[in-house]
Order: structure tokens, then C-alpha cells, then sequence
């Protein structure tokens, strides 16, 4: 793909209202779907039944998509501007999820995509497809092929400006695009995430058991 279709893309992605983005190949084989299998073989998708029901279409991102050979990997932050802990301090108070607060993501997010997969489905003639977790696409594995950030020691993603607050979104397509190098981890000998966890929902670094998690 040429620069000129690469500068559009990062061009569209920021008019639209996004904080990241990268490229990647979609891979023949990947890790994620040893990981994906391990997970649901242990029982650690819990009551998400729909994560057993459609693991032959999340296992790959062809199984969704026979032609796409790329994955546009855009990011939109929700990082808010208070410190979300400050509400530990009161242990009789409710705390709801940042996440929770404002508009759904996918519909802000939806629009958004589609606006960059249009642009450029124009200006290539490529074919383009958008994702926004609601169909059966490894978003996260993805977006660290991508390079926006590494799967953290909790499983999200943790990119290096902005951390694990980034809600994600995807653009497949069939044009074959510069990749940009995958993330990677960085996070050394740091286990915060797993030590704060109040229900102890990592059986394992990288690993997490839904059954125990509050989220």
C-alpha cells in the first residue's frame, strides 16, 4: 500500500476522534488460539457461553473473513480525569466502572470506524469490514500485533501512553497494508494488577479465571 493511502488512514483516524492506530498482518497461525482454547477447555469463560459457541469463528480473524489479509487497529481513550482508586478509601460506597459511566462505547465507536473504512475503501478500492465487540474478533491479540500495545499480566491491553484505557476497534480488509511492528512487553517484574485484584480472578500471570471476576 502506498504512503499516501498509509498518511490518509492515520489522517481519517484522527478527524474521526481516534487516539491510536496501527496496522497488522493477519497472521496464518497465532498464539491467541491456543490461548483462547486453553481458556474455554479450563472453564474460565465461566457462564459467557457465547465465548464456547462461537470459538471456531474467534479462533481466527479469516474464520470471520476468508479474504482479509489486514487488520486496522484504531483506539479511542476513556482514561478519566480523577483518580478512579480515590473510592477504595470508601469502603460503603458503590464504584461503577469507568467504562460504565458515559455513552456506550460501540455506538460511539461504530460510526467512527466506519467513517475511516470508508474513506479509505474510496481512495484504495479495497474491501473493508468494521468491528466493534460485537462479533467473534480477538480484538486485544490484534491490537498488540499492531503494535498499540502489549496484553498485560490482567490480559488487557496496555498501551505505553495512555495505559489499559483504550476502547478498541477494528477495520479488516482485503488490501494488503505495512504492518507496523508488535508491541512488545513491557511490563518486567511489575504485578500491581494482579495484587489489587480483590477477588484474586489471575489464577496465573496473563491468565484470567471470568468465574471469579466482578467485572
Amino acid at each position: 500500500m502506498s504512503d499516501a493511502l498509509r498518511a490518509l488512514l492515520a489522517a481519517e483516524a484522527e478527524r474521526a476522534g481516534f487516539d491510536a492506530l496501527g496496522v497488522a498482518a493477519i497472521p496464518r497461525e497465532w498464539a491467541a488460539a491456543r490461548r483462547l482454547d486453553d481458556f474455554l477447555a479450563a472453564g474460565r469463560h465461566g457462564d459467557m457461553d457465547w465465548l464456547e459457541t462461537t470459538a471456531e469463528r474467534r479462533r481466527h480473524p479469516q474464520a470471520m473473513w476468508a479474504d482479509a489479509l489486514s487488520a486496522v487497529m484504531l483506539g479511542v481513550s476513556y482514561a478519566p480525569d480523577y483518580d478512579p482508586l480515590a473510592v477504595l478509601a470508601e469502603p460503603t460506597r458503590a464504584a461503577v466502572s469507568c467504562y460504565a459511566k458515559g455513552k456506550d462505547y460501540h455506538d460511539i465507536l461504530k460510526p467512527r470506524l466506519k467513517q475511516v473504512a470508508r474513506a479509505f475503501a474510496a481512495a484504495s478500492g479495497a474491501q473493508v469490514k468494521v468491528f466493534v465487540d460485537t462479533a467473534p474478533l480477538m480484538e486485544k491479540p490484534l491490537a498488540a500485533l499492531a503494535g498499540l500495545g502489549w496484553q498485560g499480566r490482567h490480559t488487557n491491553l496496555v498501551a505505553r501512553r495512555g495505559g489499559s484505557w483504550l476502547f478498541l476497534g477494528a477495520i479488516l480488509t482485503d488490501a494488503v497494508i505495512a504492518a507496523d511492528a508488535p508491541a512488545e512487553d513491557a511490563c518486567g517484574s511489575c504485578r500491581a494488577c494482579l495484587d489489587i485484584c480483590p477477588t484474586r480472578a489471575f489464577p496465573a500471570p496473563y491468565q484470567l479465571d471470568a468465574r471469579r471476576c466482578i467485572s
